[in-house]
């Protein structure tokens, strides 16, 4: 019976982790919970473009009105027989109210553009902070990684929350023009103004199902085959392939490839066209029913209740301007409509739950992270990666001592380098834990916990900045250029800078200066090993960091490290066993499990899977050695 429990309970998990990581849909806040949303949003970080919004409002709505009013003013002087000299008089003094008013509303519009620019870059801010903090299990997650671009598209302007603003502002002046003509329109007949206003809500419908069925069938859906085409634009752009792809011939690849994603693109596109014009047809004929209502009210208006001519243009005028904006006001809603869809996508991504710490159990109180030495304890860890059924590591037991030299070895997909995904916590194991110095690591802030640790990955990332900036990856005022110095000398890069025209102050890449250098390989790898000596932090990780170097030149650069790491508990991640013999400690995995541990001369004198590694390894250089005789 408790087998089958056990079993129940591991499908539940299972089946309750894949549906995080599957699918992953916004979360629909409704149109009045994303207006309080922007509202409070806005005032939070500039008061002034709320205060525009609302003015900008009342001053269209009114200008507009004048507008309509003004041939009924003439009209009228004329039929009372006004001079013409008053008649200019008058007609001059609107005519500058007007004048007056657009400008206020031009003002009010320019103001309100570069006010949103403020609350833009504090939600771009936000976006960005939860873009670098999200647990990094999320970065490799498709599903997650198409809610991020939709979230950012969502903080594009005239899209999202910029859409959904301005569309208020618009929204704002169209509801008191509405109001106020349809007040006006009253006197007519009651029932026009209920009609006009149903024929414009039914059009509102169709438009807004439209443009919901577009949101949700077509952008949504061709969200994945938009990151592809990104992905591949980005790729055949960036200079780091431009090898590959023509020593190998990849053009006519690439291209197909390029067809194919476009096809699908194209095709959705032409299904969802024809939607759209099918859309538009039924608008047409709404707004065709509307306008012969329209314009048959006031004709009966003037032939049988006989309505002055001055009377008649002004009903025309605001019939019109009724209808319009009526219409246009339901429009903006369809559009705030899709945009509150954007800025759904915004908030779910903003409030995605991240792995928080379990305050009963004080998880994550531990700021301050100062011990005399650093070891770590693998108790029972096992670790399968979200949504995939096989254990990479398998009820790991291991211990680190403090300032212990470790190699990992082991063939590819061996485990090693997730081990230390789980030691620097961008993962948490799937069950066991890991001890620091004796306390279960999740009791220390990951942030803080982080910050002991000193990577060196095998892919190295340059930025498009300075040398020195780098390697301490840090502002001027806040940079040692002393210690950037001794970096660079101690990685072995000093030898290439004390080349160069500028030193340290040469600029990587050429995206900002076209006399921008490029790093090769090995030399990227010892930028990186520069950068880990500038932090000076008590723990060491490298991850294959002379995969771009020779053998002679790895075996120069292990004995660097051996000198640099003194005293640090350091672990090396390598495929090449000749150079990790320097290490206190190595240990071979294989199939998620340690397989041997040892020294290098125990597990020589073993004669096990580790012996033999190395004997086929040193073959190739021995053999190589022997023929260069």
């Amino acid at each position: 019976m408790k087998n089958i429990l056990s079993k129940i309970r591991k499908l539940f998990d299972r089946k309750k982790e894949e549906k995080e990581f599957q699918g992953i849909q916004s979360h629909k806040y409704g149109m009045i919970n994303n207006f309080i949303y922007a509202i409070k949003t806005s005032w939070k970080y500039n008061k002034v473009f709320i205060i525009v919004i609302l003015a900008f409002g009342i001053f269209s709505a009114l200008n507009m009105l004048i507008g309509v009013y003004l041939p009924k003013i003439a009209l009228e002087m004329v039929s009372m027989g006004v001079t013409v000299k008053k008649m200019i008089i008058v007609l001059s003094l609107v005519g500058v109210i007007m004048l007056v008013m657009g400008l206020i509303i031009q003002k009010l519009d320019v103001t309100g553009d570069y006010g949103f620019d403020k609350v833009q870059y504090k939600l771009m801010g936000s976006y960005l902070n939860k873009v670098f903090t999200t647990d990094f299990k999320n970065m490799e997650n498709p599903d997650f990684l198409d809610l991020t671009n939709r979230a950012k598209r969502a903080l594009y302007y005239g899209a999202g929350f910029h859409g959904y603003c301005m569309r208020m502002k618009d929204a704002t002046s169209h509801f008191l023009t509405t109001v106020l003509a349809g007040a006006a329109i009253v006197f007519i007949h009651p029932l026009l103004v209920v009609v006009l206003a149903l024929l414009s809500f039914i059009r509102y419908k169709e438009f807004n199902n439209t443009m919901e069925w577009g949101k949700r069938e077509f952008r949504d859906v061709m969200e994945g085959n938009w990151r592809k085409h990104y992905y591949l634009a980005q790729t055949t752009r960036d200079f780091n392939f431009a090898k590959d792809i023509r020593l190998f011939g990849m053009a006519n690849w690439i291209e197909k490839i390029w067809k194919d994603i476009n096809t699908v693109f194209f095709k959705a596109c032409n299904w969802h066209h024809n939607g759209w014009i099918m859309s538009e047809v039924r608008m047409s004929t709404y707004r065709l029913i509307q306008n012969v209502l329209l314009y048959s009210a006031l004709i009966y208006m003037v032939f049988e209740r006989g309505m002055s001519i001055s009377d008649f243009v002004l009903y025309i005028g605001l019939v019109e301007t009724f209808s319009v904006a009526t219409s246009d006001l339901f429009a903006n809603l369809v559009w705030m409509n899709m945009n509150k869809m954007q800025m759904d996508d915004f908030r779910t991504f903003m409030d995605w739950k991240e792995d928080e710490p379990d305050a009963e159990k004080k998880e994550g109180t531990i700021t301050d992270i100062h011990l005399e030495g650093y070891e770590f304890t693998f108790e029972n860890v096992s670790f399968r990666y979200p949504g995939h059924e096989k254990f990479v590591l398998k009820n790991l037991n291991l211990t680190i001592k403090a300032g212990m030299k470790l190699a990992i070895v082991g063939i590819n997909g061996a485990g090693k380098t997730t081990l230390t995904k789980l030691l620097m916590r961008l993962y948490e194991p799937t069950k066991g834990r890991i001890l620091l110095n004796g306390t279960d690591v999740k009791m220390y802030d990951r942030t803080a916990y982080q910050k002991i640790f000193a990577p060196v990955f095998q892919n190295v990332e340059v930025f498009s900045y300075p040398i020195w900036e780098n390697v301490s990856m840090r502002e001027r005022e806040d940079t040692d250029m002393d210690i950037v110095n001794y970096a660079l000398e101690r990685s072995g890069l000093d030898k290439k800078i004390e080349k160069l025209e500028k030193g340290v102050e040469t600029q990587l890449l050429k995206i900002f200066d076209v006399k921008g250098i490029d790093l090769s390989g090995g030399e990227r790898q010892r930028l990186a090993m520069a950068r880990a000596l500038y932090q000076d932090r008590s723990v060491i990780v490298l991850d294959e960091p002379t995969a771009a170097l020779d053998a002679l030149a790895e075996d120069k650069m292990y004995q660097e490290f051996n000198k640099m790491v003194e005293g640090k508990t350091s672990i090396f991640i390598s495929h090449r066993l000749s150079s990790t013999r320097f290490c206190d400690q190595i240990v071979l995995f294989e199939d998620g499990a340690v397989a041997e541990l040892g020294t290098h001369d125990e597990l020589m004198e073993k004669a096990g899977k580790y012996a033999h590694m190395y004997h086929v390894q040193a073959q190739y250089y021995t053999e190589g050695s022997e023929a260069d005789v």
